[in-house]
């Protein structure tokens, strides 16, 4: 799920060409093969920011702070003993 966002960091391997997970095998890459755009910034600023834009491409780790916050939640941990309730 981090494939796209972290082939836009400066140290991205291959310049940025990752697989898509769609429709992927085991030994064969069988999903789509992307090529990302311009670098955004660096490995840090990517997961820490700080973010120029509000466009949510940096500072992953800020933006699952605060949607977890939004939620009600403080950390991980507590974030992981939710109990999950399913509508059918």
């Amino acid at each position: 799920m981090l494939g796209e966002p972290l082939s836009l960091c400066d140290e991205a391997p291959a310049g940025g060409a990752w697989w898509h997970s769609a429709a992927s095998h085991p030994s064969l890459p069988r999903g789509a093969f992307e090529v990302a755009g311009e670098p955004l910034g660096s490995m840090e600023e990517l997961l820490f920011g700080p973010a120029d834009e509000a466009d949510g491409q940096l500072n992953l780790f800020g933006g699952l702070r605060r949607a977890m916050a939004k939620c009600g939640y403080r950390d991980l941990k507590e974030f992981q003993k939710v109990g999950l309730v399913l509508d059918r």
